[in-house]
């Protein structure tokens, strides 16, 4: 398994998977650790998907919102108000399992077969049709900037 602390952990990659009657999802198995891991679940600001951080690229998260100049302080405060209210801990168990809260898989439309995307640093869950168009309209962008950097 990788050793690299939860900080740097980063993820690449796109998994379908189930959500089981329990709103369990099995976390893939290049992107688990071998012991119980706490993670940070919160919802994409329009409810399209579940973002899946460890407490530390959440605290960063926060961190910026706090030091970014371009933010009123009145901005600031409702924005990191919001930002922790809507977060919530869970933890994948010794089977690799994260179990998603029941108000979260109705709000995001997670049931069933679900996408886990990688993002870097963190890593989102997707209901399967919500995924397939946000990629379909996402392309032509990627195509975009894929051809201004070289890649």
């Amino acid at each position: 398994m990788d050793t690299a602390p939860l900080s740097e952990r980063f993820y690449a990659g796109q998994f379908r998977h189930s959500i089981d009657e329990k709103n369990r999802v099995t976390i893939p198995s290049r992107w688990r650790r071998d012991k119980t891991e706490e993670l940070i679940l919160l919802p994409e600001a329009n409810d399209q998907f579940l973002l899946v951080m460890s407490p530390g690229e959440f605290a960063r998260t926060s961190s910026a919102a706090e030091s970014n100049e371009n933010v009123t302080a009145r901005d600031r405060r409702v924005f990191l108000r919001q930002l922790h209210s809507r977060a919530q801990h869970a933890s994948v168990d010794r089977q690799g399992r994260l179990v998603l809260p029941e108000e979260l898989c109705r709000k995001i439309g997670l049931k069933g077969e679900v996408t886990l995307v990688g993002n870097g640093g963190r890593f989102e869950i997707w209901n399967l049709q919500r995924r397939k168009r946000a990629h379909e309209e996402e392309t032509p962008t990627y195509q975009h900037v894929a051809n201004v950097v070289g890649l």
